[in-house]
């Protein structure tokens, strides 16, 4: 039976921890190992990881400095023993048939790449996540002509499937032969580059379309979801790691959807702005500051507004942006 190594970043959720821990622990797949890398929690989560690597041999422990989700991450790869490769964050958690699911279609199938749907859920609410691309099994030309196209970037500048690798279960081999690690310093959608990476280099893919085994707690004062200081910085630097791998592969022409990362990086930041506490002033100087980016002004000249599969009403805000109409930024 082969090994699935699970790894989970753990960072001040004491609240949530055993709730995840105890979803991968149950699972019907047994043959799982749990690495847990605390990174440098203030709370409780530090003893809540201790006491589970007492309680069951196929936890593994790692402390750590805090250094964020992306370095966590490698450090559990680097500590991985399975023979693929599964992440959760700590704060979600999973059904208990998950992995003995996905291991089936492996077993029938011999996939780099297994994927499934997802719940996105808060206190209150529940809704279903999925993916508009086929179910199924894919080889490697059908990834080049169904799956390529929106890779990176859908043409309703949506995130791509992969964008969640805790969705994912990877083949270890494709992300050693690779050297598939997660870009340290990256705050934001780390999982991006990531996922379109090991789906770049993949020679086959199944997807499970609506079987919803992840359960996302959507928690809207998370990182991703609050103002953040130096987010147009740090999301920028996402699109450039994207722009040095998938603007230089010489078998498929990746510009239109590295653009479309780089409008949906520009949608997602003028909005943290607009929606924060800054004084007026302060939040027109900032997204001027973004709309007069080199780059963005020449995404902006590329993209072709009417082609996008957008509402009429971010189709007039895009124009906004592009046309850098300050009197308007507010619509």
């Amino acid at each position: 039976m082969k090994k699935i190594s699970v790894i989970i970043p753990v960072y001040n959720v004491e609240k949530y921890l055993y709730r995840c821990v105890d979803s991968v622990l149950g699972q019907t797949y047994y043959n799982i190992e749990v690495i847990l890398i605390d990174d440098g929690s203030t709370d409780s989560s530090s003893e809540i990881c201790d006491e589970y690597q007492k309680r069951d041999k196929r936890v593994k422990v790692i402390h750590k400095k805090n250094s964020g989700a992306a370095s966590s991450r490698n450090i559990g790869l680097s500590n991985a023993k399975g023979d693929y490769i599964a992440f959760i964050d700590s704060d979600d958690y999973i059904e208990l048939d998950m992995y003995e699911n996905m291991m089936k279609i492996n077993e029938e199938y011999n996939c780099d790449i297994v994927l499934c749907d997802c719940y996105k859920e808060n206190k209150n609410t529940r809704e279903v996540f999925t993916h508009n691309i086929r179910e199924g099994y894919y080889n490697k030309e059908m990834l080049y002509k169904e799956y390529f196209p929106t890779l990176l970037m859908t043409n309703s500048v949506n995130y791509p499937p992969t964008i969640s690798n805790c969705v994912c279960l990877f083949n270890k081999i494709l992300l050693d032969s690779h050297q598939i690690f997660y870009k340290d310093g990256l705050r934001f959608s780390e999982d991006l580059l990531f996922g379109a990476q090991a789906m770049y280099y993949a020679n086959s893919f199944f997807y499970m379309k609506n079987n919803y085994y992840y359960h996302y707690m959507y928690n809207p004062t998370s990182v991703t979801n609050v103002f953040y200081k130096n987010k147009w910085m740090i999301m920028k630097q996402l699109h450039i790691e994207i722009e040095k791998f998938f603007l230089f592969l010489k078998d498929y022409n990746f510009q239109r959807q590295v653009d479309l990362v780089l409008l949906f990086i520009v949608y997602h930041c003028i909005d943290n702005i607009k929606t924060s506490a800054l004084d007026k002033k302060i939040k027109e100087k900032e997204i001027k500051n973004i709309l007069e980016n080199i780059d963005v002004c020449n995404m902006f000249s590329r993209i072709k507004i009417n082609s996008l599969n957008i509402s009429w009403k971010l189709k007039i805000i895009t124009f906004i942006y592009k046309y850098r109409i300050k009197a308007l930024f507010y619509l």
